[in-house]
């Protein structure tokens, strides 16, 4: 199966109604909850009637402000709620505090599942990480701490390892490919190989995901190019195949989730939104 996910939704209501724009009009099966988003309640109203759409939690714990007490997380989080670490940070001090660290992700974990799981109605609990942060092997544990903390069961985990073959066989698509992508690729990739093992004690079954070598340049031309690839790269495989993509255009200066000039606010503002939008509506 193919799926093709919008993450990020709840940060605007115009950016959720973009991102559902691909629902009504496009290839769009899912989306994906940041519980600590300003519009989250109100944007999750939105999805309301449509029971077949996947709905995930889209844990956060890179950016914007935390959901429990601060003082209470302060490896991931500043006195002022926000939070503090980049990915490759918090891996750093999953290293150095990975008890501490864990504990402390239970803890946010446990506070964001309660802000998004109300939202969610009867739908199935679905999770995925911003920022692929799920895939950090300490991070991955915490989840499942958590989940058998409160009691829960995911139906569905994304596990961010995407195929390599498919880039490197379309030569003629090579000058698209960021190397700062190439490499988050192979970084990921290779946290799969010690994530395994958690995948199996939530009892989830592997996936894969497109849209990591090209993220930020997802659009029509080198989805359509690519992705039947990547469905036989799944399929050998016997996995399901996830689009991640950021179709949500229409967020402005300073209404993301990072602070106005922070290193993220870019993300937010990118053209390249636009054109995953186009890139759903055309598939």
């Amino acid at each position: 199966m193919t799926l093709f996910n919008a993450d990020d939704f709840g940060i605007t209501l115009p950016q959720s109604e973009h991102i559902l724009d691909c629902r009504r009009e496009g290839v769009l099966t899912g989306v994906s909850l940041m519980p600590n988003s300003p519009a989250l309640e109100r944007a999750a109203a939105l999805l309301e009637g449509d029971e077949s759409l996947h709905v995930a939690v889209h844990l956060n714990v890179t950016e914007g402000l935390c959901l429990a007490p601060p003082e209470e997380i302060p490896l991931l989080a500043g006195p002022d709620g926000r939070f503090r670490r980049s990915f490759f940070a918090l891996f750093l001090t999953s290293l150095l505090h990975p008890r501490a660290l864990r504990a402390q992700l239970g803890r946010e974990f446990s506070a964001q599942l309660d802000r998004a799981l109300p939202l969610l109605g009867d739908r199935p609990l679905r999770l995925d990480g911003h920022q692929h942060v799920q895939m950090i092997p300490a991070v991955m544990a915490a989840i499942a701490d958590t989940l058998e903390a409160k009691g829960l069961r995911a139906a569905y985990m994304r596990y961010s390892r995407e195929p390599l073959g498919p880039y490197i066989r379309h030569r003629e698509l090579w000058r698209d490919y960021a190397p700062v992508n190439v490499l988050k690729n192979l970084v990921l990739n290779a946290f799969a190989l010690f994530d395994g093992r958690y995948m199996a004690r939530m009892g989830l079954k592997k996936n894969m995901v497109m849209g990591l070598v090209l993220s930020g340049n997802l659009e029509h031309r080198l989805v359509s190019a690519l992705l039947p690839d990547m469905e036989r790269a799944a399929a050998k495989k016997g996995a399901d195949l996830e689009l991640v993509m950021h179709p949500g255009w229409g967020i402005g200066p300073g209404e993301g989730l990072d602070v106005p000039g922070g290193p993220f606010e870019a993300f937010y503002l990118s053209p390249g939104r636009r054109r995953e939008y186009d890139c759903l509506r055309k598939l």
